[in-house]
């Protein structure tokens, strides 16, 4: 089969491996369809400690191809999505439902081979039956699971005044949730009008482009700051702008993810005195059934978060393009060959 493989920071290939074979309780999955994630940008520009080479990819949906012994809920041909974070489910943390710090864990496309691939094996327990929802869709469950995980922790309110920065693909899905979750008032800020125009057919109530005016726009919008500001960019310089943002007692959501190395530069009296709280989110905690139900409900639409569709053999190309933020939205990867 073929696999894109990070061979080192910067350096990427394809090239044909072994189909892995599923050992007992796993589960054999013919890849259909793969989004390019910020954490696999992260991976090819070196910005983790991660063992090379590695083939990336944890945003996937596919068809069961095999299963292995003791498999009781799936058989070949079921149409599949799987969470990628595998959990021991057997440690402290684990039995405290505290996963995401689960002693042994093991991330698709970090630890164990990832989705960039024409085929994968996977834990019967991280997969889930996806029905009738199409692919390219699907592989939208896993990003909508981390936005539901993150609203589990910063718990926006009823009437919450909620300011969102960054309109990429992530950004846009907390500006739906966020809407379901009955914001008076939702904002979304970005350096690019074209996805503001997006962030408007979706819903926003207000859109600031992020220049040097961004605080005069916020207070024009909405006035003594916001309830509850989301960084969806994972730039430090941004996260440091956000707090003058925030109203006295909001809540600063960190989502989006900073290089390991990055440091902000943050009043601590102000946060005293204005009793802000600072919030982290990493990854997802048993939020995937309820993403991929609100995909099927419809009440989170992704079919404008799609960019560029693209084949395997084009992924080196275009993960340094997307690396040089030089894409736009969600890139879709089809290892066996376009589908829907």
């Amino acid at each position: 089969m073929k696999a894109f493989f990070i061979e080192e920071p910067g350096k990427t290939c394809v090239k044909d491996i072994a189909v892995p074979a599923p050992g007992a309780g796993e589960v054999l999955i013919k890849v259909m369809a793969v989004g390019l994630c910020g954490t696999d940008a992260h991976l090819y520009m070196g910005d983790y400690e991660n063992p090379y080479p590695v083939i990336p990819g944890h945003e996937f949906s596919g068809i069961v191809e095999a299963v292995g012994a003791g498999v009781k809920n799936f058989r070949p041909g079921q149409h599949v999505a799987a969470d990628p974070n595998i959990y021991c489910e057997a440690c402290d943390h684990c039995k405290q439902n505290r996963q995401n710090y689960c002693l042994d864990y093991r991330g698709l496309g970090n630890q164990v081979p990832g989705a960039f691939a024409q085929y994968i094996v996977m834990p019967e327990r991280c997969v889930y039956d996806i029905g009738s929802l199409d692919f390219t869709t699907a592989s939208m469950i896993e990003p909508l699971a981390c936005v539901l995980h993150g609203h589990d922790r910063a718990r926006p309110g009823f009437g919450d005044r909620v300011l969102i920065l960054g309109a990429g693909a992530i950004g846009l899905l907390h500006l739906q949730v966020c809407k379901n979750d009955g914001a008076r008032l939702t904002a979304v800020a970005d350096i690019k009008e074209e996805p503001l125009r997006l962030a408007k057919e979706l819903g926003a109530d207000a859109v600031l482009f992020n220049d040097h005016t961004m605080k005069e726009q916020a207070d024009a919008v909405a006035e003594g700051g916001f309830d509850l500001v989301i960084d969806c960019t994972g730039v430090p310089k941004v996260i440091e702008q956000a707090v003058p943002l925030m109203a006295d007692e909001g809540r600063l959501l960190f989502f989006g993810v900073c290089p390991q190395d990055a440091e902000i530069s943050v009043n601590p009296y102000e946060i005293y005195q204005r009793e802000l709280t600072f919030i982290g989110s990493n990854s997802l905690k048993k939020t995937f059934y309820s993403a991929m139900q609100q995909l099927k409900s419809g009440k989170v639409n992704v079919s404008k978060l799609f960019g560029d569709k693209i084949l395997l053999d084009e992924l080196p190309r275009q993960i340094q393009a997307f690396a040089e933020k030089k894409t736009k939205l969600k890139t879709v990867v089809y290892p066996n060959g376009f589908v829907s």
